[in-house]
């Protein structure tokens, strides 16, 4: 359901330059440290004709909402089809197409709609719609979001503008899921004439958001269209048209950012950043992000099966180097297993944790890895481990800060480098990943709650639980019934505590922080990291200037 890696091919400077970070040198290449993180870039104040926005991970495979949960579906989709409740940029929920929700008892959540609310060609948005678009994501097994339904027992129109949800045990995470595309709402008539087409370049949507699905022209764009009977008078678009391109080359990037071919674009190259940061032809912001760079631990019988193992590798990790250099002064060192912007309502609890663990700032504690290890059978310490990354810059250079870390402590290493666009399959099929000891993720959860995070990647039935690690499952169902908050925080912050003392499911980790670029003549965008749940690009705008 979340994220593999950003694709982006680094240059040949942050080759250079990374291997400082397995010496404890550690050059500010990046926006670094002191520049304040901010949840909105200025106001815009004018319309603007079109711009062109780059998705940095290149073309989508469709823009079908069910079938989407990277970063560039989700980044083009977040404009055009909305969800019942809304994440907005400083990581709070709100009512969206659902006006107002009740739990009128623990098995029941009753949603009444907005009135308002057409489709783009005009048909009214009601209950009908809401049931069809809930029903799909909880039925079709082939979408990204059906384990979410888990513990819906039906989805039943009670009204024209109400829809009632009974549950088979009591969820108090269901209902904020809604925020992300577990909440989306399509047309039916339309959904249902496009059949296998939907989301395809021939296909197209028929959604509520602010923008239109104008077009695709495959290898080239997707146009957006901005919506001018759009519902929510508090965002009206004031861009005309956005056109979305795919290019993944960080050199290609930069350059069509200074030129003025390309206007915007989210994840700016970190190879790019030093000229961008001193150019007058746009400025660089950055936002606080629920991401974080970790190691999925997917063989929990191989060469990591040992606690302590994990615990010695951890340790021995440069993580701030690799936030410094590979991140380009974004990444900031965690021993968590779940990034600080999703803590939600449990974040007094978890803050607390954070505090507890994270004691160093990140730099390799060889000795202490090397002691931990001498309480380990040496036929469990001599197993080989591996570790798959992407063909990238990037990764390649965290890769091979963890091959030295290992080896550094006397561990038996193996990395292993596949191409960037297959990937995923490592992720997501069992076959291609065997006996693979550990994976490369940059993960981000779907909403501010970590009941997402922890039911997503450490509870069985976990979409992205590699390892089918279990160990949680009984204080994670327990916690998901539990209404009292105060309570269900604490079961939170205890299960986050016990993955922290197994270092089980990932390894972490440095989370890293969301950044945006934008010539000078627009400006709007959210600077955090809420581009894949929210209509973003409604909030862009002409500045004044040429």
């Amino acid at each position: 359901m979340k994220k593999t890696t950003r694709i982006r091919l680094a240059a040949v400077a942050v080759l250079a330059t990374a291997a400082l970070a397995l010496t404890g040198c550690h050059p500010q290449i990046g926006i670094g440290e002191g520049t304040p993180l901010v949840v909105m870039t200025p106001e815009a104040s004018k319309p603007v004709d079109a711009i062109t926005w780059n998705v940095f991970e290149g073309e989508p495979q469709t823009v079908d909402p069910y079938h989407s949960a990277d970063y560039t579906p989700n980044m083009i989709v977040s404009n055009m089809c909305e969800n019942l409740l809304s994440q907005t940029p400083d990581f709070k929920i709100k009512p969206n197409l659902a006006s107002s929700y009740a739990n009128p008892n623990p098995l029941t959540w009753v949603y009444d709609l907005r009135k308002d609310v057409t489709f783009w060609d005009g048909h009214p948005m009601t209950a009908d719609d809401v049931v069809y678009s809930m029903t799909k994501n909880w039925k079709d097994q082939t979408g990204f979001y059906s384990f979410l339904y888990a513990n819906v027992a039906s989805i039943t129109k009670t009204g024209p503008y109400q829809v009632t949800v009974k549950m088979k045990q009591p969820d108090y995470l269901f209902n904020e899921e809604l925020a992300s595309t577990v909440g989306v709402v399509v047309e039916k008539e339309f959904t249902e004439k496009a059949g296998k087409n939907f989301g395809s370049p021939s296909g197209g949507l028929m959604c509520t958001g602010p923008y239109e699905y104008g077009g695709w022209k495959q290898g080239q764009s997707i146009t957006a269209i901005a919506n001018a009977h759009y519902w929510n008078k508090a965002l009206q678009p004031k861009v005309k048209k956005i056109t979305f391109t795919f290019l993944t080359d960080d050199s290609s990037i930069t350059s069509g950012l200074l030129s003025g071919e390309i206007d915007g674009t989210y994840n700016v190259p970190v190879s790019g950043i030093p000229t961008l940061k001193v150019s007058d032809a746009g400025k660089l912001y950055r936002g606080k992000a629920g991401l974080e760079v970790e190691f999925v631990v997917a063989n929990q019988k191989g060469a990591l099966r040992n606690p302590d193992i994990r615990k010695a590798l951890q340790l021995a990790i440069d993580w701030k180097g690799i936030g410094a250099v590979v991140y380009g002064g974004e990444g900031t060192p965690t021993n968590l297993q779940m990034a600080s912007a999703n803590f939600g309502f449990a974040k007094q609890q978890l803050e607390a944790l954070y505090k507890q663990v994270n004691t160093t700032d990140g730099s390799p504690q060889i000795a202490k890895a090397k002691a931990l290890l001498k309480g380990v059978p040496a036929a469990e310490r001599g197993k080989q481990i591996s570790l798959v990354v992407p063909n990238q810059s990037e990764t390649q250079q965290l890769g091979l800060a963890v091959q030295s870390a290992a080896e550094k402590i006397g561990l038996n290493f193996k990395l292993i480098i596949a191409p960037a666009t297959g990937y995923s399959n490592y992720l997501y099929d069992p076959k291609t990943r065997g006996n693979i000891d550990l994976l490369y993720t940059q993960f981000w959860g779907g909403i501010p709650n970590p009941l997402d995070w922890l039911q997503t990647t450490a509870v069985t039935y976990g979409s992205f639980n590699q390892g089918n690690y279990s160990a949680i499952d009984d204080t994670y169902y327990q916690a998901v019934s539990t209404k009292d908050p105060t309570r269900r925080a604490e079961l939170a912050a205890q299960m986050e505590k016990q993955l922290y003392d197994e270092m089980n499911p990932m390894i972490g980790g440095v989370e890293l922080t969301n950044d945006v670029w934008m010539n000078k003549r627009i400006s709007g965008a959210p600077a955090t990291f809420d581009y894949v749940y929210y209509p973003w690009a409604a909030h862009l705008g002409g500045t004044g200037e040429k």
